[in-house]
């Protein structure tokens, strides 16, 4: 467990740490989840999603499939577009209404951000 996973421990609960790790392990999956979390009945496309978070297009798309294939997001087709919205799955709604509770806090978001820095500088060594 590395420094930043210790400081979280010490302020959010085991099975969002371990959302977190597993589901929201970098930037473009964090706005995604958040996007999809703050605009819960949205259904969205990538072109969409890139403008309203801000980043890369290939970056969203990679992001976006790697959350449909852990059942984060769902992808629908509707007049043969893909789109995308949150899961209905009761389980992954609560996990991300929680991680929109805790990250509304600004000593949590800061622990989660810098928690994203440090994974995204290990996998760029």
């Amino acid at each position: 467990m590395d420094v930043g996973e210790i400081l979280l421990k010490k302020h959010i609960d085991d099975n969002m740490l371990t959302f977190i790790k597993n589901h929201i392990n970098n930037f473009e999956k964090l706005d995604i989840v958040r996007f999809f979390g703050l605009n819960s009945s949205s259904r969205v496309d990538v072109e969409t999603l890139t403008e309203v978070t801000n980043n890369k297009k290939e970056e969203i798309t990679k992001a976006i499939k790697e959350l449909v294939k852990a059942h984060i997001i769902e992808e629908v087709n509707v007049e043969d577009k893909k789109l995308y919205e949150l899961s209905q799955n009761k389980n992954t709604l609560e996990l991300v209404k929680r991680f929109i509770s805790y990250y509304s806090k600004n000593s949590i978001r800061m622990l989660i951000i810098g928690y994203l820095l440090n994974k995204s500088i290990e996998t760029k060594k």
